[in-house]
């Protein structure tokens, strides 16, 4: 099970060789969701790039000016994660910068959980293992504890 510990200059990031795999993999996955030039999943990338006004117009003169910038924040914040959980293995990793994790990991979040169509009932409810979202929803649910432990860390720091 993954373990977070505060450290002098950060935070220590300890991951299972599974759950580090799991992470590569879909890391992979959101880097080619947000590289597609025609995005195939346009629920899950209006997600992520939500409308910055309620006018179409509006919001379409601000992705023109701004999109390319926000798809290079996200891509170089899973570039920083990917880097640090090395290629197979186990990963360990000082995080003296949450932000990139954090982004990682709420972008990760919400593009399952739009895949998913997750509500708040569903997302409340017991797995059933019959139901073949199952899998995908416990992924859903660990990335939150990761990201929920991670923030716990950094309040436990802030604290000391």
């Amino acid at each position: 099970m993954a373990v977070f510990e505060s450290t002098a200059s950060g935070t220590l990031v300890s991951l299972e060789e599974g759950e580090a795999d799991v992470l590569r993999t879909l890391l992979g996955e959101m880097k080619q969701l947000i590289t597609q030039e025609a995005a195939v999943d346009h629920a899950v990338i209006d997600r992520l790039f939500p409308a910055a006004y309620a006018d179409p117009k509006d919001a379409q003169a601000f992705t023109e000016m701004v999109g390319d910038e926000l798809r290079a924040g996200k891509l170089h914040a899973i570039a920083q994660v990917r880097d640090a959980l090395a290629d197979e293995g186990p990963a360990t990793a000082q995080v003296s910068d949450p932000d990139p994790w954090l982004t990682v990991l709420t972008d990760l979040r919400l593009a399952l959980g739009t895949r998913l169509e997750v509500t708040e009932e569903n997302m409340d409810g017991d797995l059933d293992p019959e139901d073949p979202k199952s899998n995908a929803m416990a992924v859903l649910h660990w990335l939150g504890w990761l990201q929920g432990s991670l923030l716990e860390t950094l309040h436990t720091k802030g604290e000391g």
